[in-house]
């Protein structure tokens, strides 16, 4: 019985661009039940971010996220796959004062590892943490030139 409107079966989309939309047409978006209380700010935890990404499995996709390199550079590597063979891979720095300390490069990897699925996958958020990736002038940080950063 081929696929059509009125069953219940749906269509996988046969292209990545083609089952982000249909994802996207979803309004998936991920719950924001972590709290802040130094911004009195809420945010969606990694964990929320990775539940609501693999929603996107219904429409043939998957992901994984890699810790990459580049000379003094940590990256989490985020790559989207679909099952037409065809992916979508993105980078997002880890930033961290004290890359010797490694819990705090630990939350800087999850810190990347969070922002860098949503943005990969265009799921909603809110600036929640993000001033801290700020400094005390209000500019944001360059991981190449911040002293020390890595």
């Amino acid at each position: 019985m081929p696929n059509d409107t009125k069953s219940n079966t749906k269509i996988q989309p046969k292209t990545l661009t083609e089952a982000l939309i249909a994802f996207h047409n979803t309004g998936a978006s991920a719950k924001k039940s972590g709290k802040n209380p130094h911004f009195k700010s809420n945010y969606a935890t990694l964990e929320e971010v990775i539940d609501t990404a693999r929603l996107a499995s219904e429409y043939g996709i998957t992901f994984t996220q890699l810790i990459d390199f580049q000379e003094n550079i940590i990256f989490v590597r985020t790559k989207i796959m679909h099952v037409s063979g065809e992916e979508l891979v993105s980078r997002t720095p880890v930033m961290t004062p004290d890359m010797s300390n490694p819990q705090k490069m630990g939350s800087g990897i999850t810190y990347a590892k969070r922002y860098g699925l949503q943005s990969a996958f265009g799921l909603p958020s809110e600036d929640d943490d993000g001033n801290l990736a700020a400094s005390k002038t209000g500019e944001v940080r360059n991981p190449i030139q911040s002293k020390g950063a890595f």
